[in-house]
């Protein structure tokens, strides 16, 4: 599949004020083809996020600005509409949480604003990664009239399971780098070149009524109506529209996206390469595609209605890694594109692994008897943090497994006689107890070479506590059996001819997951517990492989590329590992910068504490305004406690500061 040419020249309409039902005004920058005749229309792609990504005068190039995918559809035919979310950016109003109510309504009603406008043909589609993707499905589910269909880039389908909470467990990130980016953000002012004099109005009204994100999501760490009103997973049948998913195995989402893909019953398509959190033309690790021209075959289809056979090729378009030295970042993954009928494949056996006796995974149910660890706080070194999302990004893959092998036990299969295929998703039955009322158990999927190395091959944890219910966690009681069921996230992955399957077992994953507060021996009692493994023959009834089409971005050198602070420190004294995070410094219009630390503690598990920090500065006429965020997110054996503090000054003068802080009972974690 090759490009398609430019078609039309590009005009950029900055500072857009489109009026709201309450009064506030949204800041929107228009893309727009440049007009061949008077009144020619063309359908329109909607984005929104938070993430102050317009300036009043831009870079001189509109190609410098936006993802590519955006100027790429702009000059073949489509307005593209890029706006800021209430109270962010150079949009009026202010912001108490993440995917508010009036942020979704304002999602509609734009959606309608867009397709009433003279130069629209009355068709509208979305695009977005991350908050943008995200908010497609809060828009869908309202079913806005002349919204004809989306692309879902990088969106979880329960805002609960997927981003804040996984397993029930807090996820460290929100509290080292996106609650402090995002306090940083939110309560920077608006630009004086969109907005004029009255930015200043515009900002006091922020920094008054503000509140940062982090403070809802610490007063909400069980599931509940506050998560479930911003979910698809309430109920996926609201979606009424056309559907192109897009992921990647490096990233948070793939197991989302293929399960929103499974419960649809919309027209739709999935494509999921080996990728990190970025756009499928820049993406690593590699091979990256040309992602924008399947956004446009999409869209000509959907919002033009030009016959091009895109429905008519396989449903289901997945990446299958193949073996690969373990390292903290590739340039470029091993493994094949496949297309398929249907995710999981219909050829794929389900079967059976049982947790036997001497460290054996075996295929029989044969064994009695347990295997007892001793949990440890700081298991979890070696898995990784994915793409990193914009912390450690691309760098933070799974390392050699064997590093995490000594905080829980494992089971290893016999060589395999012939290559096989592990294609959907794996599911865990384990039969557990422990001395302790909470604990939380993370089992790894790995693929063991002959020379021993082991690579992660999927994952997945949750709180013995929500065995149940997210919402309603129930303490263990110490010594008793329990049956836990859980999902290990969806993979596509050749385990090669000579290599084994290994299961591990361990009492935390630090780096992803909160550790729990009480020391304890954690029990798996062995021939009951088991994972069940979505295999496929390798090789075996294959459809023709897809046609992607390169991306212009070639993948540069390792050399050339940027290298942030992430370290791990073991502290023999006193018995706690601390991470340490520190991107790249970034940003077009506005300077940013973030740290962060997250310790916890095998001696006393209870005790584990973030601090993180980003700043944002940037000119605003001629005030030089410097806003930085603070975040402390601490938890004892009762409580977490959390607090946020912002501080600015302009012209290096103090101009602002507010603190927040709640404190909230760890509800069985």
């Amino acid at each position: 599949m090759g490009g398609s040419e430019k078609i039309f020249d590009v005009e950029v309409v900055r500072g857009v004020k489109v009026r709201m039902r309450d009064g506030v005004e949204l800041n929107a920058k228009i893309l727009r083809p440049k007009r061949a005749a008077v009144g020619m229309r063309f359908p329109a792609v909607m984005e929104y996020n938070p993430y102050r990504m317009q300036s009043a005068k831009g870079t001189g190039n509109y190609r410098d600005e936006i993802p590519m995918v955006s100027w790429y559809l702009a000059e073949r035919g489509y307005v593209v509409v890029h706006y800021e979310v209430r109270g962010t950016g150079s949009s009026t109003g202010y912001s108490e949480m993440v995917y508010s109510e009036d942020e979704r309504r304002d999602g509609y009603d734009m959606c309608e604003w867009i397709a009433r406008q003279e130069w629209c043909t009355g068709a509208v589609g979305m695009i977005g990664i991350s908050h943008g993707a995200v908010v497609q499905w809060q828009v869908a589910v309202q079913q806005p009239p002349h919204l004809k269909t989306i692309i879902v880039r990088s969106a979880n389908d329960d805002v609960y399971t997927e981003f804040t909470n996984p397993g029930g467990s807090i996820r460290p990130w929100i509290f080292e780098a996106y609650g402090p980016h995002m306090d940083a953000s939110n309560f920077s002012p608006p630009s004086e070149g969109m907005v004029g004099e009255k930015w200043e109005e515009i900002w006091k009204e922020r920094l008054e009524k503000s509140v940062p994100w982090s403070i809802s999501h610490i007063r909400n760490i069980v599931q509940g109506e506050f998560w479930k009103c911003k979910s698809l997973s309430a109920d996926d049948s609201r979606v009424k529209v056309p559907v192109y998913l897009i992921e990647g195995w490096a990233d948070w989402y793939a197991t989302a996206e293929l399960r929103a893909f499974q419960k649809l019953s919309v027209p739709r398509k999935v494509l999921i390469g080996p990728w990190g959190h970025y756009y499928p033309d820049a993406a690593f690790p590699g091979p990256r595609v040309n992602g924008c021209e399947l956004y446009r075959r999409w869209f000509d289809y959907w919002l033009k209605g030009i016959e091009n056979g895109v429905m008519k090729e396989p449903a289901v378009t997945v990446f299958v890694r193949h073996w690969k030295e373990p390292a903290l970042m590739y340039v470029e993954d091993a493994g094949e594109w496949r297309n398929e009928d249907a995710w999981p494949p219909k050829r794929v056996v389900r079967t059976k692994l049982y947790l036997g006796g001497n460290d054996q995974l075996v295929s029989e149910s044969v064994a009695t008897g347990t295997a007892s660890f001793e949990y440890r706080a700081s298991a979890g070194m070696t898995t990784g943090r994915r793409s990193g999302l914009g912390s450690t990004t691309p760098w933070g893959l799974p390392l050699d497994q064997r590093g995490d092998e000594e905080f829980g036990p494992v089971w290893t299969g016999e060589p395999l006689e012939k290559a096989m295929e592990v294609m959907g998703e794996c599911d865990v039955v384990l039969h557990v107890s422990s001395t302790a009322k909470v604990a939380y158990f993370h089992v790894k999927l790995c693929d063991i070479s002959p020379e021993g190395v082991s690579r992660l091959i999927t994952d997945g944890g949750l709180l013995g506590t929500h065995r149940a219910s997210h919402e309603t966690p129930v303490a263990m009681t110490p010594g008793e059996v329990y049956e836990l069921k859980f999902p290990l996230k969806h993979i596509a992955y050749r385990v090669e001819a000579g290599h084994r399957l290994r299961v591990m077992v361990t009492g935390a994953d630090f780096q992803n997951a909160w550790p729990t507060g009480e020391r304890g021996v954690h029990t798996v009692h062995l021939g009951v517990s088991r994972v069940v493994v979505p295999w496929v023959v390798a090789g075996s009834q294959m459809l023709a492989s897809p046609e992607l089409g390169e991306s212009s971005k070639a993948l540069p050198k390792e050399s050339e590329m940027g290298r942030p602070v992430y370290r791990l420190v073991r502290d023999l004294v006193n018995e706690t590992v601390t991470c340490e995070l520190e991107p790249l410094a970034g940003g077009i219009w506005e300077k940013w910068t973030y740290h962060s630390t997250w310790t916890v503690s095998d001696r006393d598990p209870a005790v584990a504490v973030i601090e993180g920090t980003a700043s944002c500065t940037g000119m605003h006429g001629d005030k030089e305004v410097c806003v930085v965020a603070k975040s402390r997110t601490s938890s004892d054996a009762e409580n977490y406690t959390h607090e946020s503090r912002v501080e600015m000054t302009v012209n290096g003068e103090r101009f602002f500061e507010k603190t927040w802080r709640d404190t909230v009972p760890r509800q069985w974690s």
